[in-house]
Order: structure tokens, then sequence, then C-alpha cells
């Protein structure tokens, strides 16, 4: 983070003013995936005195990547697999986070095992700074779009066809982080690539003629 704002000479508010700056303090992190891994070793760059990061299913199920893990834990970053987040604690400032022990339970839908809260398992962790790493909160997409016939998953991201990237909206594709959720860029343009040549597909079945000799009529919209 330093580098960058002074290598760019970007004004990062939230570092300057300390809210992000972990310099002597006790960092929890809260999350699995890439982003986590970024947090807590620039915490552990920024002088933090401890670093622990707070994952509710085990490492085996962690999305980020394994590689990272292991410098992290060569860096001095705690892990805490199986423990959710239940509240932060404080007032004016955050002094530390109340979390839960889980257990992984069925399978969800995804084919991950799903995380269950063990009842009577709440501990606190003492900080003076918490970082939530759990990507994006999601929009309501069928409301701000103006279409409720369109299907979206559990996670709020747009259901499509992964054969034809079309939605549950006749002649509306989908492609991205609207359909993954937060990922790579690389996934995006591969995403972006695949669905440009399905509704190329498309257009052309629409535009052939149909059996009464008239052409099949293209939704403008």
């Amino acid at each position: 983070v330093t580098a960058n704002k002074v290598g760019l000479g970007d004004q990062v508010s939230a570092f300057t003013e300390g809210g992000l700056n972990a310099a002597g303090k006790k960092v929890v992190v809260i999350g699995g995936g890439d982003t986590a891994m970024d947090c807590v070793r620039t915490a552990v760059r920024q002088g933090a005195t401890a670093v622990t990061c707070l994952y509710r299913r085990n490492r085996a199920n962690m999305p980020g990547s394994q590689r990272e893990v292991a410098n992290a834990e060569e860096e001095g970053v705690e892990f805490l697999w199986q423990a959710a987040p239940e509240a932060f604690h404080g007032d004016d400032v955050v002094t530390g986070v109340r979390a839960v022990k889980m257990h992984l339970g069925m399978p969800d839908a995804t084919g991950r095992q799903s995380p269950e809260p063990i009842p009577g398992s709440s501990f606190v962790l003492d900080c003076d700074l918490a970082i939530k790493a759990l990507g994006f909160d999601p929009e309501d997409l069928p409301t701000l779009f103006g279409e409720p016939e369109l299907k979206v998953s559990r996670w709020g991201t747009v259901r499509v066809d992964m054969k034809t990237m079309m939605t549950s909206v006749d002649g509306v594709f989908a492609a991205g982080d609207i359909v993954r959720g937060a990922s790579l860029v690389v996934w995006a343009i591969r995403d972006g690539r695949d669905a440009a040549a399905q509704i190329e597909t498309y257009l052309k079945q629409k535009a052939m003629p149909a059996a009464d000799g008239s052409a099949a009529r293209v939704a403008a919209e």
C-alpha cells in the first residue's frame, strides 16, 4: 500500500488518517480468498504486532492460493480455521471480534460443505483493526434492471446457461463477475468472448427464415 501510494502519488485518506495503517496494531482479517491474503501480508509489512486470519471453512476448502497461505504463515500470520465472526466489540473504535467455531455439514449446491456454528463455542479475539475481506455485497439485480423474471443465484449473481451464456430472459446474455461473483479479469475476458460467440449464433438463428417463409423476429431490446 505504502509503495503504491508513494510511487503513484495517490492520496489514500484511510491510510493517511490511520484507518488502514496496521503499524503497532493487533489485526484480524476476516475471509479466505486472495484479497484476505493480500490484507494479512500487507499488515505484516506495515508492522502489525499480531495478524490473525479468521475463516469459516477449513484449509482444504479455502478459495485463496495455498502458496499465499504458506507464505503468510512463514511471515507469522496465525490462521483460525472453521471460525466465523458474530459481532464487533468496541464503541468508537474496534476492540475485538466475537467469533464462533464452525463445523462442516452437508455439501451445498456448489459441492462444498456448508459451515454451521457450534453452539456455545463463541470466543473473543482482541484487536485494534478488523478488516472484512469478504468480496462484494450483491445488488438486487432483478429490481436494478427492472426485470423481475431475471433469475439469480443464492449469492445474488445472475444465473446463466453456461453453454449459451443466456440468462433466464430470452435474448439477454451475461458474463464476468455478474455471473461468477468477484473473480479474475481473465475469466471475465474469456466469458465475454464466449458470450459474444453465443450472441452471434443466437442472432443468426433468429434471422433464419421460418417455415412460413418469414424471417424470425429478433428482439430489439
